[in-house]
């Protein structure tokens, strides 16, 4: 049975989480003390300097696990037309894998997660460039979430799928708005036995394609018992096919991501601790002083 690690897209958004008046500094360690892992989305936007991430290592406890999202230059952007794949640079792919080196170092890599938008077309070009992500950062496990539904739907779905599993990639499970060509079904796929990953994204299609800046409004949305116990035989059996299992929420209104990972762990028969905030605020001040 392989182990199932539950966190949240980032830990630098949800707000009411954290104690008032929290140092940013120490807002991972605070995350840390309620979640196994979590995922970086900072670094998609520019590599980190290496003593920034050797700060991570410093302020998680042993066996905590990050999973890491590569610099844009090596995915395309929203921004691009999705006519052309993007350049598989060497140079970015090294200062990158240099950067993150103190998390497998440590053994708290879990996975470099490529995320291809909407308008990542399926081309044979686009499925060329799946096949270099393994030579382009060799030795990291690597998975793939596609946003655009012509990768997932009825016609291309098998061949998707096993395009990564030739590639050794493994397919990033979503849970999202079901609301045309820029959102892909809830398949269920374990392409890589080492790891399976899932994202939960919410179901807000009134602002699915509403890029305003803020992706706390755009994810905003609180999971129901039900929604999530839709997942529960899903998240089982993958845990009976990966030696490990990540999940998350992108849900990042408020306090959703963390609320939203706990229900889920309720749903599965998780213990856990209480949310910070519901034992009043002493208590959530007493939690992060006694660390």
């Amino acid at each position: 049975m392989g182990q199932l690690l539950i966190g949240t897209s980032s830990w630098t958004d949800h707000e009411p989480f954290y104690p008032p008046g929290i140092k940013p500094a120490e807002r991972l360690r605070f995350y840390a003390r309620y979640f196994p892992i979590v995922e970086v989305n900072s670094t998609y936007y520019r590599i980190p300097e290496r003593r920034v991430v050797e700060g991570w290592v410093q302020r998680t406890p042993p066996g905590f696990v990050f999973d890491v999202k590569p610099p844009r230059e090596l995915t395309s952007t929203p921004e691009e037309p999705g006519g052309e794949a993007p350049t598989p640079d060497a140079d970015v792919a090294k200062a990158f894998a240099e950067a993150i080196a103190p998390l497998a170092e440590a053994g708290k890599l879990g996975a470099i997660t490529f995320q291809f938008p909407p308008s990542y077309r399926n081309t044979e070009e686009h499925r060329e460039y799946l096949r270099l992500l393994p030579e382009l950062l060799p030795g990291f496990p690597l998975s793939v979430e596609f946003r655009r539904r012509d990768w997932l739907d009825e016609e291309h779905a098998e061949e998707t799928l096993e395009l990564l599993r030739e590639a050794g990639l493994s397919f990033t499970m979503v849970d999202e708005p079901q609301i045309g060509v820029g959102s892909v079904p809830p398949l269920y796929a374990v392409t890589n036995p080492q790891l399976a990953v899932i994202r939960f994204h919410g179901r807000n299609a009134e602002t699915w394609y509403r890029f305003t800046g803020k992706t706390g409004e755009r994810f905003n949305w609180d999971y129901t018992p039900e929604e999530l116990e839709e997942w529960r035989p899903k998240i089982l059996r993958a845990v009976e096919e990966a030696q490990a299992v990540h999940v998350f929420f992108n849900t990042n209104f408020g306090n959703q991501g963390p609320r939203n990972a706990m229900l889920l762990m309720d749903v599965l028969g998780i213990d856990h601790p209480p949310l910070p905030g519901e034992g009043g605020e002493a208590e959530q001040r007493r939690l992060f002083e006694d660390g």
